[in-house]
């Protein structure tokens, strides 16, 4: 006689590994316990990326049908909506590591003027957490994953004892700091996940400048590098490739019992089962997958019976500012490569006495692509007037001179911002495919203006000179790549999906840990709290199967 041996149940299932997923894997196998990790696409080969190589050998090679690895989805193989006047740029990695592969690095902590905002100036929900709750795990992060920065500290940017040597700002960013110096507005050392020494065995970065073509020598953070190696060391994790996640499936009770997801080159569906499911896949696509994991318990998607989830989707607003400074035209070309991204930060200030505001919250700036780029001429350069051997003359003069500045302002959360499934098709395994619905409204548009005065107040007061800008014109919706809020941690379990430990009010073995938690944008990167956060929640994920809670 046959036997069949039941199926296995996982004591936790984590989806997606970037940096909330792998941050969970990590740290809930370090704690001896098994964890099955399912990932939409395979590991991405360092070996074979292009980190360094020249303009012209890439013009060389793509000519002989060669390329780079291709971190990015693209959309025909998983499309979204978005309505005809309203598009929403939407970007995803599906591979092991995720965006971290390929991310910013700007690493900014919250503050208490981000958690209890909503407080202040009562819009929508405060996070049920203080900025004392997550400091220890902002330490840990950072020792971790190997943080550079100044000695700043600030009610918006608090400041840190870990972290590492930053780089030494470039000319013209000296130059734009003593400009904001001039007028009250701090800029302080940049903070990126460079390392900018040796950390947990990886070499301090070189400053080769290419961090968005994937990191070669690991010097950066990446999830697939500096957490899930680690993980798998345990002995305690199985990574799955290639699992497309598509519905959390529910027992009779309701609660969370395992996953369905699709083979992502068979197109194959499978089903594995857990006592706890950890979420993960990033903000767009955690929400999809809650939304359409419905049943007779969860007919509004799981976890749902508040009806937030999907709603309530932020991110933030930009805009770009490009010019030169007359001062550096002429000088001698510098090494400007860097740590690829600015070396110095405005911080939020419109908080403070002095500042008249008439919208809500506020925003802060970066400026990367700032001094001599190491690519070839840089974006602006097609302006500039002439032609043949004086206009290459002119080029190059400026090449030292150039600067760029980019502020990230806070969009509110709205509810008619939302992420819906169900009307908008399937995709190729049949499951429906996600619609994004959003807009900014008159509080992000008055902010803007605040925003423009303020770039153009600090370059003219930096001595700049700015070319191609016009005033008021925003980047795309979803340009940031910082979505949020559509599964959101708060107090009242009517007015948010998750407790202060990511822990779903209605359903006690599931967590969600990417922004989707987020109750507000603020202006800052996400991806330090994300980290921070997925940490914590896991901890208390930790504790509870210990309690058999769970």
């Amino acid at each position: 006689m046959q036997v069949i041996a039941p199926p296995r149940v996982h004591p936790v299932i984590v989806i997606g590994s970037g940096a909330s997923g792998g941050m969970a894997a990590w740290n809930l196998t370090n704690k001896g316990i098994d964890v099955l990790l399912l990932d939409a696409g395979e590991k991405f080969d360092r070996s074979k990326y292009w980190t360094h190589v020249t303009p012209w050998e890439a013009r060389e090679r793509r000519a002989r049908g060669d390329g780079p690895p291709s971190f990015y989805l693209d959309p025909k193989e998983q499309p979204y909506v978005t309505p005809g006047d309203r598009p929403f740029g939407l970007t995803r990695v599906w591979g092991h590591g995720g965006k971290t592969n390929v991310w910013g690095r700007v690493s900014l902590r919250l503050s208490d003027l981000d958690f209890k905002g909503p407080e202040r100036d009562g819009w929508e929900i405060p996070w049920p957490i203080s900025y004392a709750d997550i400091s220890p795990y902002y330490d840990r992060v950072e020792q971790l994953i190997g943080v550079c920065g100044g000695t700043d500290d600030s009610d918006s940017l608090p400041g840190s004892a870990f972290l590492q040597p930053p780089p030494a700002p470039r000319c013209a960013e000296r130059l734009l700091q003593r400009g904001a110096s001039s007028l009250g507005i701090p800029m302080v050392a940049g903070r990126r996940a460079n390392m900018t020494r040796p950390t947990r065995g990886f070499p301090a970065c070189h400053y080769c400048g290419a961090c968005g073509s994937g990191c070669d020598t690991a010097s950066f953070f990446c999830s697939a590098d500096h957490l899930l190696p680690f993980a798998l060391q345990t002995g305690r994790l199985e990574i799955r490739s290639n699992a497309v996640a598509a519905r959390i499936l529910v027992d009779d009770r309701g609660r969370a019992s395992g996953l369905q997801y699709f083979n992502r080159r068979t197109g194959m569906e499978e089903q594995v089962l857990g006592k706890v499911v950890v979420l993960g896949a990033s903000t767009v696509d955690s929400t999809r997958i809650l939304l359409n994991s419905t049943s007779d318990r969860h007919p509004n998607g799981i976890g749902n019976s508040s009806d937030v989830i999907g709603r309530y989707l932020c991110e933030q607003i930009r805009f770009h500012v490009r010019g030169y400074m007359p001062v550096l035209v002429g000088t001698p070309t510098r090494n400007d490569r860097g740590v690829s991204g600015e070396h110095v930060y405005m911080p939020r200030f419109n908080h403070r006495p002095g500042h008249k505001r008439d919208y809500l919250r506020g925003f802060g700036a970066q400026f990367w692509n700032t001094g001599a780029s190491a690519s070839g001429a840089h974006a602006g350069s097609e302006g500039i007037p002439g032609f043949g051997a004086g206009l290459k003359r002119e080029i190059k003069r400026r090449h030292p001179a150039w600067f760029e500045m980019h502020p990230y302002g806070e969009v509110l959360p709205y509810a008619h911002n939302r992420i819906t499934v169900g009307d908008s098709g399937n995709d190729r395994y049949g499951v429906p495919l996600v619609k994004i619905d959003y807009r900014i409204g008159e509080n992000e548009r008055q902010m803007t203006e605040h925003m423009a005065d303020t770039a153009e107040e600090i370059i003219k007061a930096a001595g700049g000179t700015i070319v191609d800008y016009q005033r008021g014109a925003l980047d795309y919706n979803g340009s940031a790549i910082h979505e949020h809020g559509t599964c959101r941690m708060g107090a009242d379990p009517k007015r948010s999906a998750l407790n202060q430990f990511n822990q779903m009010h209605d359903v006690k073995n599931l967590f969600v840990v990417d922004g989707s938690a987020f109750p507000t944008a603020t202006e800052k990167n996400p991806t330090l709290t994300i980290l921070a956060l997925s940490w914590r929640a896991t901890d208390y994920l930790a504790d509870q199967l210990k309690r058999g809670e769970l």
